[in-house]
């Protein structure tokens, strides 16, 4: 029992917390943000901020190189012109060595790896003399990691102790690849066995810098983003077999590093990087734009996490406060700007300031909380649109109540001063009769006729204001979007249908009670108050004052001047003779000073009816 009364409790409050639309709002947009966050924090936004950085590089476009590096490329056209088969002669690359030193290359480094000796140990002999002589060469290594079946296991190949004993260094050319498959860093050195081995590039940096060789020790093994300095082929070319055969200026490699590495698509060593998403790199280059970031000491540097909370709250919350508060055009603009705002910083500290601040998640915490709420706007804003078409349905024809709905003007349901016209009808003696009556006849027979009286209103676009028992009240000229010249005119045909409608009724009546009935209406055209009119907990969409008043006094003063029909003097004058109008006699109504003229349309005057237009003492109504 107290278990079911706390869960009442419970829901009653999260019932109150979500009827408060600015509450339930920002509860979405928070919850979204909220979501958001902690997507991010579990990485699963990882790719799609890589994508961004991506974007950045490629906007920035390419910056100036910091060493004076050459790539002596294995390319394809080598292939062709060598004619020979991968991997080549080791000698062929000691050639190659001492061409480079004597043309004055500052650093030789391979990208290629001699991790295995040759069958004809004069190939290995050849290479190790070559690298001996030239006393600058830098050689690569690999570190590899396969799974098995007792967890992964590691090796790192190194050159063959004959040929890198004589090399400036050597280290592992393994660069770092993102979830994405994008190379955008590497390692100042790779731990293995308890053991640090500095990175090829980073050796290639030492020498570049004429630095002592470190032993590794003192190397983060972190990982460092490399500032690409540009796209594929951003750093100067020189075909391989065009050295070899001395087609080259020396001047192209004097006091250069050269790197030599392999750009034919048949080795397979070639990487997607941020400026290469249709056009991969080779993996040599990779290693030329990470020396390049070494010497310049400019990597890409996170932005640190704290700032990108603050940042992420205080975006985010501008969104949220934005969405809520704005219109929705305003809103949209606002949350573009805003998501504009947040992406030129982030452009601006990467171009300028090497930073990269992570964008995706505020992006997309700020887009998913504005759609959130708009959804939540979208929503309320249907489900009122339905209350007021069923609401308005009660009232109008499907087609006027389309009009209403789609007409700004039309939806201003609040307390407005109307220029109108009103239709009264009532039936003769129905109530007194539907006392011998069973209640089923009674709702039979006015079921009927009501229901037929309403398509008349509906048909002269005239809005169904209320039935009050067998009567029914009428209004022309509302929703101002129903409002034409001819309301009058439409009123007066609205009731001339409607006492033809109470004839063709009259031999079904007449089988039920007897005889036939008859109909009063009474017409009257002025300014009245229009809109929902009552209280919070009940309202009514009618019409109120004097204009009203007078229309119903109209309707029960047929019965005493014995016509089925009376139109107001202020009525007659918007007809303007389109309808043909009898004055009968100035009358003054119970509750009104001033007598007024009344008129009967000619097609209801049927025989002698007694007329004194000119009459100087007014008709006093007898009976409301």
């Amino acid at each position: 029992m107290l278990a079911q009364r706390i869960f009442r409790g419970f829901s009653s409050a999260i019932r109150n917390l979500l009827a408060n639309k600015r509450l339930r709002q920002l509860m979405i947009g928070a919850g979204l943000a909220a979501a958001v966050f902690v997507a991010h924090h579990r990485g699963l936004l990882d790719g799609l901020e890589y994508k961004f950085l991506d974007l950045r590089f490629q906007i920035r476009g390419s910056i100036a190189h910091k060493l004076p590096i050459v790539i002596v490329n294995i390319d394809q056209d080598s292939f062709d012109e060598l004619d020979l088969p991968w991997p080549w002669p080791r000698t062929m690359h000691a050639e190659l060595i001492r061409k480079l030193k004597a043309a004055g290359a500052k650093v030789i480094a391979f990208d290629v790896l001699f991790t295995e000796p040759k069958p004809d140990p004069r190939e290995d002999q050849a290479l190790a003399e070559a690298i001996r002589e030239a006393g600058n060469v830098i050689l690569a290594a690999e570190h590899t990691e396969v799974d098995s079946d007792f967890g992964p296991r590691t090796r790192l190949s190194l050159p063959i102790p004959l040929i890198r004993q004589y090399a400036r260094g050597y280290g592992p050319a393994n660069l770092v690849t993102d979830s994405d498959g994008v190379v955008r860093s590497g390692r100042f050195a790779i731990p293995f066995q308890e053991q640090k081995f500095p990175a090829l590039a980073y050796r290639i940096y030492e020498a570049a810098t004429e630095q002592k060789p470190s032993s590794g020790d003192d190397l983060s093994t972190a990982r460092y983003m490399i500032n690409f300095r540009g796209p594929n082929r951003s750093y100067p070319l020189t075909p391989y077999y065009r050295v070899l055969r001395g087609e080259i200026n020396p001047e192209v490699f004097r006091d250069k590093i050269v790197l030599v590495g392999a750009y034919a698509a048949s080795l397979h060593d070639v990487f997607p990087t941020p400026f290469s998403a249709s056009e991969q790199m080779a993996g040599v280059e990779i290693q030329a734009n990470f020396v390049d970031t070494l010497a310049g000491h400019d990597p890409i540097v996170p932005v640190p996490g704290w700032i990108l909370v603050t940042l992420f709250i205080v975006f985010v919350a501008i969104a949220i406060w934005a969405s809520i508060h704005l219109k929705p055009l305003e809103a949209t603009a606002a949350v573009i700007a805003l998501i504009a705002v947040y992406g030129f910083l982030a452009l601006y500290l990467f171009s300028y300031n090497d930073l990269w601040q992570g964008v995706a998640s505020v992006f997309l915490a700020c887009t998913l909380s504005y759609g959130g709420i708009i959804l939540d706007h979208y929503i309320a804003e249907q489900r009122e649109r339905l209350r007021t078409r069923a609401m308005l349905n009660r009232y109008l024809s499907p087609k006027a109540a389309e009009a209403v709905m789609n007409a700004p003007e039309g939806m201003e349901l609040q307390g407005s001063r109307t220029h109108i016209t009103v239709l009264f009808s009532d039936v003769r003696g129905f109530t007194s009769l539907s006392e011998h009556l069973k209640p089923e006849e009674v709702v039979s027979l006015l079921s009927d006729y009501l229901g037929k009286a309403a398509h008349i209103v509906f048909n002269n676009d005239g809005f169904l204001d209320k039935f009050i028992g067998d009567a029914v009240f009428a209004i022309f000229g509302w929703p101002p979007s129903l409002s034409k010249a001819d309301d009058a005119v439409r009123a007066i045909k609205t009731g001339i249908a409607m006492i033809e409608l109470v004839d063709s009724l009259g031999a079904k009546w007449t089988e039920v009670i007897g005889r036939p009935l008859k109909v009063g209406i009474g017409i009257n055209t002025g300014d009245a108050v229009l809109g929902n009119i009552g209280s919070e907990s009940k309202s009514d969409l009618t019409a109120i004052g004097d204009t009203v008043n007078l229309g119903a006094r109209l309707e029960a003063l047929t019965k005493e001047l014995g016509v089925p029909m009376l139109v107001s003097e202020f009525t007659a004058a918007e007809v303007n003779g389109a309808i043909p109008l009898r004055p009968l006699r100035k009358v003054k109504v119970q509750g009104r000073e001033a007598p007024i003229m009344v008129y009967c349309p000619e097609s209801l005057i049927k025989g002698e009816i007694e007329t004194v237009a000119d009459a100087e003492t007014p008709y006093v109504q007898q009976h409301k």
